[in-house]
């Protein structure tokens, strides 16, 4: 039976502006950075993380990304993650996370990774889920692939960093896939993690 006492519990809230500031300081680790966004090819000051992130903070109707933070029961921000281009036609969406360093190897990703495919398929009955990593990258590879994720192309040489090019793995995961899987996954994550996360604010 899990220690509750010894529980790390963890809420994840929608992102807001006042977010920008966290997330800048965790930008500025470029190497850091660069295993998890082939989009900043330079490191970016809080101004540009500001402006670069305005679009993902606009309110649509219907939503096409949604945005979390997550944070200890302290309130300290953790870590980010969310569902981007989401096509309401198609069924599917890209689904990224970042957890900070100092809150890494506890799980937090893969809590995350759990609440915010139950929101796609529970919630937005979404058809698919995709998301995408370095080659290298070996604790999302691991982490995507316990979850049910399945390998379904990659980008040869189409992520540069640290002087080289790597290759862009994209994995997806389908709704039956995850139907058949989630509750098998929450039971072995608790029972192997003390990491307990609440996703807020679900949209209607």
């Amino acid at each position: 039976m899990n220690d509750v006492t010894a529980q790390a519990m963890y809420s994840m809230r929608p992102m807001g502006a006042d977010d920008i500031s966290v997330m800048a300081e965790w930008f500025a680790d470029f190497e850091d950075i660069a295993l998890f966004d082939r989009s900043l090819p330079v490191p970016v000051g809080p101004q540009a993380v500001l402006e670069s992130w305005k679009p993902a903070l606009e309110l649509t109707d219907p939503p096409t990304c949604l945005w979390y933070v997550a944070q200890c029961a302290q309130g300290k921000p953790t870590g980010i993650g969310g569902l981007q281009k989401i096509n309401y036609i198609h069924g599917d969406a890209v689904l990224p996370i970042f957890v900070a360093r100092h809150a890494r190897e506890n799980g937090l990703a893969t809590a995350m990774t759990i609440e915010l495919l139950d929101l796609a398929f529970q919630h937005l009955r979404l058809h698919r889920v995709t998301t995408l990593y370095r080659d290298d990258h070996e604790t999302t590879a691991l982490l995507t692939r316990n979850l049910g994720f399945q390998e379904e192309g990659r980008v040869r040489e189409g992520w540069y960093a640290n002087g080289r090019h790597y290759d862009v793995v994209q994995v997806g995961i389908l709704n039956s896939e995850w139907s058949a899987k989630r509750v098998g996954a929450r039971a072995e994550f608790n029972q192997k993690n003390k990491v307990r996360i609440k996703l807020e604010a679900i949209p209607t």
